[in-house]
């Protein structure tokens, strides 16, 4: 340490009369590596704390570049920069505490997207020098309820202009420290920088640009809808042109980057000359005829009692003794923001048939209208329900699922049994469809579930098509059919079985995305061939024990891959982006829990569309989507198939088993707390008999099975007890109510 301070000690003094004698200075590389350093450190408020450092210098045409290293234990600093000091780009590495956050479940971050874009700001405030400014990309990757790190982009502007500068860093989410950082500099380009000042009007310049572009019609693919084309313009490719500020001229770049790569003169203007003919004004639309419209969506929907009839027409269902106990209807929305509310009806509806005749033959096609019917039987001291959809116009099944009470001595029809109805029963409703299938799998009986399970797929030249796919479950009790459903589009059109590769060629290429290097790897061995040293493991009751060989492995996989093309051998991508957009809403203002859905959506925790509707009702589909936003699973409804994989995720994640499934299905309050714990892992707690209380108001009316889950709601703050509050298990939840009970549990 005494020698590293003596020798600073004399490179300052070489400094010092470097400064009255410039000479020396051009000529003595550990003066420039003082008069660099020093800068370096003022600029990075770097201290002491390094306890060895090496600088090295590289020489280039258009100037020095020095690389800057320091080294303690546990942590190195990286840096590159000019000749006069200006930081290029910085790495530091080094071990850092991370927060002790033992909650379970989401929860806020201690730092915040808005900590790190302020450490972002000041950072870029040091080590930008005279004329620069940064300006942040809009498109940032923003707040994130897991991030270690938040990473910022954007341009460097010149005497205030923008300029193709760009810069990158990183901040750590444990400290806001800046880790990571690298810019663009002037000093890789020739000739300096000229005055910021034009002589060509930014008018006539935006002329010139104008007419070098172009658009063609053609028919696209709706988004969202697999066989609907629309006509959209198109953007034509072409080249990039600038304008010269000091000439006014246009000037093709990409021509003249091939001229000069080439030594040839390049091939004309390429501005492209398509036309098109403009398309004609669309005819106006009435509001009477939009009124026709919605009123038409109902005509035709038949009562529930005309319903019940139909559904008790199929014995297989085992409805006899159940009660009918409600029915709620839904019209299927089309191209609409809105979500659709359920609609109660008892009676046959009365609708004009000369407006629902004109709006059919407006649209082409009537709308379709599903109607759930609910059915209970009691059973001793327990329930066994049945929830049946059918198309409400015709009577047509659609789905079922249900439970039976519990009785451990229920199960009296074996698997191959069940199976053999649940054939008869598809035969009779989705015959067509479901000759296509076969078996997938099969789930045996276990004792508490009542019910055998069978999965039918689609196979097609010998090979199964999982999206179209019917699954049934069966009573083990009287072999009744006790739900159902179906996913199958008749549509789908099958590339042949021809020219497939073989498993061997498709398990290279995918081994191939993996990197090959050699490490440390840990192997179980048998204790007894370790020789004395095991003895105290065998003793202890081990037979084997993990050990260090170095060896070959595959390392992390260089991409994100679906799979391998089945004809290519090519690896798959995914198509989509999955970057999560931003969330907002418009409709918050003033609402009293404006706050707790402000803070949710800046983390991307709700409901994409641009709306909350936090009076809304909410829904079983409405909460599975706030909940799985919060595990990082943010998806937009409006996209094709969310629905199906945000319920695959619920149900992996124990939300709800697969035969709970309903969309619309309205949450009550002990309903929305209960989801939101099982969500959490509280199931089995909340569960637990005899030993919860809770001081809601209310507390005497609380069902016994959801005393465990206030109790909890009350301890963890996710519902608020005492002074006469209620926790109302009963009551219809609403949208607002279910955001802030979660965000309740994340600030906690």
């Amino acid at each position: 340490m005494k020698l590293r301070k003596l020798t600073a000690a004399v490179l300052a003094a070489a400094l010092g009369l470097s400064l009255s004698a410039p000479a020396l200075a051009a000529d003595a590389a550990d003066v420039r590596l003082t008069k660099v350093t020093q800068a370096v450190k003022a600029t990075l408020d770097i201290g002491d704390e390094y306890e060895s450092f090496s600088g090295e210098p590289t020489e280039t045409m258009l100037g020095t570049q020095w690389t800057l290293s320091w080294e303690a234990e546990g942590k190195s600093l990286n840096v590159s920069a000019t000749d006069e000091g200006k930081v290029l780009s910085m790495n530091l590495w080094g071990e850092t505490v991370q927060p002790d956050r033992e909650e379970q479940g989401p929860a806020f971050p201690d730092f915040t997207y808005a900590d790190a874009r302020s450490q972002a700001e000041a950072f870029l405030a040091r080590v930008l020098t005279e004329g620069e400014a940064a300006v942040f990309d809009g498109e940032e990757s923003g707040a994130s309820l897991n991030a270690a790190a938040y990473y910022f982009y954007g341009g460097i502007t010149l005497n205030g202009l923008p300029s193709p500068l760009r810069f990158n860093l990183r901040v750590r989410t444990a400290d806001g420290a800046v880790t990571s950082f690298r810019r663009d500099d002037v000093s890789e380009y020739v000739g300096g920088l000229p005055a910021a000042q034009s002589s060509t009007a930014a008018d006539k310049a935006a002329a010139l640009l104008r007419d070098t572009m172009s658009l063609r019609l053609e028919y696209v693919r709706a988004e969202g809808e697999e066989n609907r084309a629309v006509l959209r313009w198109l953007p034509n490719s072409t080249d990039d042109f600038y304008v010269d500020a000091a000439t006014g001229k246009l000037v093709n770049l990409t021509e003249l980057r091939d001229q000069l790569r080439t030594g040839e003169a390049g091939t004309g203007a390429s501005k492209n000359t398509f036309t098109t003919t403009a398309p004609e004004a669309a005819a106006d639309s009435s509001l009477s005829q939009a009124e026709l419209e919605g009123i038409a969506k109902l005509e035709g929907v038949l009562d529930q009692q005309t319903l019940d009839g139909k559904v008790r027409v199929w014995t297989q269902l085992g409805l006899t003794g159940f009660e009918l106990t409600g029915a709620s209807y839904r019209v299927e929305q089309k191209d609409s923001g809105v979500y659709p509310m359920p609609i109660a009806i008892t009676e046959g509806v009365a609708v004009a048939g000369a407006a629902g005749e004109a709006a059919e033959a407006e649209t082409g096609a009537a709308a379709k209208v599903t109607a759930t019917l609910t059915y209970a039987k009691k059973a001793g001291d327990s329930i066994s329900r049945r929830t049946v959809t059918l198309d409400a116009k015709t009577g047509e099944l659609e789905s079922m699922g249900g439970y039976n009470a519990y009785d451990e001595s229920a199960v009296k029809v074996g698997l191959q049994a069940a199976r053999k109805n649940a054939e008869a029963f598809l035969t009779q409703l989705w015959g067509e469809q479901f000759a296509k299938t076969e078996l997938y799998e099969s789930t045996e009986v276990e004792t508490c579930s009542q019910a055998h399970w069978f999965t039918f797929d689609q196979k097609v030249n010998g090979y199964f098509f999982a999206p179209n796919s019917i699954t049934v479950r069966v009573s083990a009790e009287d072999g009744s059919i006790m739900g159902f459903s179906k996913s199958f589009d008749n549509e789908v059109v099958f590339d042949d079985a021809q020219g497939l590769i073989s498993e061997a060629d498709a398990v290279a290429a995918w081994c191939a995305s993996y990197p090959v290097e050699l490490s440390y790897i840990a192997v179980p061995v048998k204790l007894d061939l370790m020789g004395p040293e095991a003895k105290p493991l065998i003793n202890a009751g081990f037979s084997y024990y993990n050990t260090l060989k170095p060896g070959y492995a595959l390392g992390d996989q260089d991409a994100w891959y679906l799979g391998v093309d089945a004809k290519t051998g090519a690896l798959v991508k995914p198509s989509y982006d999955s970057t999560a957009p931003a969330m907002t809403y418009d409709d918050i203002a003033g609402h009293w829990a404006q706050t707790a859905l402000s803070e949710l959506a800046e983390y991307n925790v709700g409901w994409f569309g641009g709306q909350a509707r936090p009076d809304a009702q909410l829904t079983q589909l409405d909460y599975i989507v706030l909940l799985a936003s919060a595990d990082g699973y943010a998806l937009d409804l409006s996209d094709e198939g969310a629905a199906d994989d945000l319920y695959s995720y619920a149900i992996r994640r124990g939300l709800l088993a697969k035969e709970e499934r309903e969309d619309g299905k309205v949450l009550s309050r002990g309903e929305t707390v209960r989801m939101l714990l099982n969500s959490l892992g509280y199931r089995q707690v909340a569960n637990l008999p005899g030993i919860f209380r809770c001081d809601f108001a209310d507390a005497d009316a609380i069902p016994a099975a959801e005393l465990g889950y206030a109790a909890l709601a009350q301890g963890l703050g996710i519902v608020h007890g005492g002074d006469g509050l209620d926790y109302a298990a009963g009551r219809t939840a609403t949208r607002a109510e279910g955001a802030m009970m979660l965000w309740q549990y994340m600030k906690r």
